[in-house]
């Protein structure tokens, strides 16, 4: 039983405050719910560490095959700068989730063992998932850093091509090509936004009503 299975309990009994809803079961309830979101936000550095890891492989891939279609010749401080500026885009994102993780962590650790500060905690928690998700800032930090890769990624296939930077800034297939990514990138970046938007507006705000509701209650 979730939280919101409880309180569906509790007010179909129309009851006085935690009538017929006991302590224990409030406990359950608010471990399941806080195990949920735990469950998410590993999923969601598992994804980040994931994709860093294969984002920084692929980049080491490049400067392989660089020193490969060169001969063993000399390498141009171009072709080890754009490989490093995505190997480093690609470890910003789980870095800065890792720091927001471990932030909110800090936050919540000053809540004791009682049934109110367990609710608190978990309020702080909600709060903690509406306000990133509903952050700018957050989404420019987290995808950003994959639009820098995307891009350092293009202009490195074009120095494997070993392209003439006349050619590079000329040619309309490149151009073409740059442009249709960036725009499924951006297309991406507001598809994720809405989705995140959406699941805070149908169901994480609500839920967290309905906790306050139940916080209310406690401390009459």
């Amino acid at each position: 039983m979730n939280m919101n299975d409880l309180m569906e309990v509790w007010r179909s009994q129309d009851a006085a405050p935690l009538h017929g809803v006991n302590e224990t079961l409030l406990r359950l309830a608010l471990r399941n719910d806080e195990a949920k979101l735990q469950a998410q936000q590993r999923c969601e550095q598992r994804v980040a560490y994931g994709m860093a890891a294969f984002f920084v492989a692929v980049m080491a891939v490049m400067v392989g095959f660089m020193i490969h279609r060169r001969d063993g010749g000399m390498l141009t401080r171009w072709d080890i700068g754009i490989p490093i500026l995505g190997a480093a885009a690609a470890l910003f994102w789980p870095g800065f989730l890792r720091r927001s993780h471990r932030t909110q962590a800090l936050r919540e650790q000053k809540f004791g063992e009682s049934l109110r500060e367990q609710l608190e905690r978990h309020l702080t928690r909600l709060d903690y998932h509406a306000r990133r998700f509903a952050s700018p800032m957050h989404h420019l930090f987290t995808n950003l850093p994959a639009i820098v890769w995307s891009v350092a990624f293009f202009f490195a296939m074009v120095r494997l091509n070993q392209k003439p930077g006349s050619e590079v800034w000329t040619d309309p297939r490149i151009w073409a090509v740059f442009g249709g990514s960036l725009v499924l990138a951006f297309v991406a970046v507001v598809v994720s936004i809405h989705r995140q938007r959406r699941w805070i507006e149908e169901e994480l705000t609500p839920h967290k009503r309905r906790l306050e509701t139940l916080l209310r209650e406690i401390e009459e």
